[in-house]
């Protein structure tokens, strides 16, 4: 074997060797990236809260739906044709306000020609009574002439009272909000041609609980707020309390509120409002708001023990601003975690970074 031979051999066993020792080493590369870590013992990094006691105003929320006050619809007093009709959606119109008008043309002439024959039925009276009065005449004859006087008077009555109810009219004071007809168009005595809300005053329908209902009485002022006016409180005044409750011990209070010349606050809108029976505060424990895990609906938080995360259901009271009080469920110097529990779970260990 010559010594050409022998280096390409050698060659050939050392490049495979070089393969054999990448391939092995790749493996226990995968093999090692394929080992689960157990991520359970990595703590979660938290901020906490030292649950303390603060002063809490005796008062209490309730959140409700705007109505508007007054609801109306403006309908036709007689059947015809619609001659004109002078509002659009929007349009502010007074109570009594004349809004349009029914075509009563026709009557207009029945009546024209009721009161010809009135005053002709006049004349027939008054002659008959002259006659009367030189035998020319019997009682009949007056009795028929007056008769046919008053039925005529009254025809007459009757369609001055139609040609009235041609009128259209607003039965409250208000804005249009809804349009039904247009001029032109034919109408039966009764239909509804328009609807109109009262928008200088709203109602809120409020539905307290039989622990809060006994603190409340009619006239007793109220703060109403709504998110779409963060930073403007209205006035409200309780007109109504019921006296009956429903199923789950609420009842029903209804809140007058003015609206302003601006009308800023429309129907529907949802708004907080504020009871408030007195100046008196309490002292009561209390956490920030954004503690909880799932808001208000299912109250529970995570406190910090120990290096652990613990689940706590909450029992919960009155809000107060960004907190909210807490009635059954921490004591008093435990650390609620306020950021970071989006990562925790019950038992994890945490790793608390900061105070608050």
């Amino acid at each position: 074997m010559n010594l050409r031979r022998i280096f390409t051999i050698v060659a050939v066993v050392v490049f495979a060797a070089a393969i054999i020792f990448t391939l092995i080493k790749n493996k226990h590369k995968l093999d090692e990236n394929k080992k689960v870590i157990d991520r359970s013992i990595i703590p979660v990094s938290v901020t906490v809260f030292s649950v303390t006691k603060a002063d809490l105003k005796d008062s209490f929320n309730y959140a409700a739906s705007l109505y508007a006050n007054e609801e109306a619809t403006i309908s036709a007093s007689t059947a015809g044709k619609i001659d004109n009709l002078n509002i659009e959606l929007g349009t502010k119109v007074s109570k009594g306000q004349v809004i349009g008008k029914i075509d009563v043309n026709e009557t207009e002439i029945k009546l024209k020609s009721a009161e010809l024959s009135i005053e002709k039925l006049k004349a027939d009276y008054e002659r008959n009574k002259i006659l009367a009065k030189g035998n020319a005449t019997n009682a009949n004859a007056i009795q028929d002439a007056k008769y046919d006087l008053d039925t005529k008077k009254l025809e007459a009555a009757q369609l001055s009272k139609q040609i009235a109810n041609g009128n259209i009219l607003s039965p409250i004071t208000g804005e249009i909000a809804d349009k039904k007809m247009l001029s032109g168009e034919y109408v039966n005595s009764g239909s509804a041609i328009a609807t109109v809300i009262d928008i200088n005053h709203l109602k809120a329908k409020v539905y307290v609980s039989e622990t809060d209902i006994l603190k409340l009485k009619i006239g007793q002022h109220v703060i109403v707020t709504t998110e779409a006016y963060p930073l403007k409180r209205y006035t409200g005044i309780i007109n109504f309390i019921s006296s009956k409750g429903d199923d789950n011990h609420n009842y029903l209070v209804q809140v007058i509120i003015e609206n302003g010349t601006k009308f800023s606050l429309k129907a529907g809108m949802y708004v907080l409002v504020s009871f408030s029976n007195s100046t008196h505060y309490t002292s009561s424990l209390q956490i920030p708001k954004n503690a909880l895990i799932n808001g208000t609906k299912d109250p529970y938080v995570f406190i910090a023990s120990h290096g652990k995360a613990i689940i706590k259901q909450l029992v919960l009271g009155k809000e107060n601003g960004e907190y909210i009080e807490v009635v059954n469920g921490l004591t008093q110097g435990d650390s609620v975690v306020v950021s970071g529990q989006i990562n925790a779970f019950n038992n994890c260990n945490v790793k608390v970074v900061n105070n608050k």
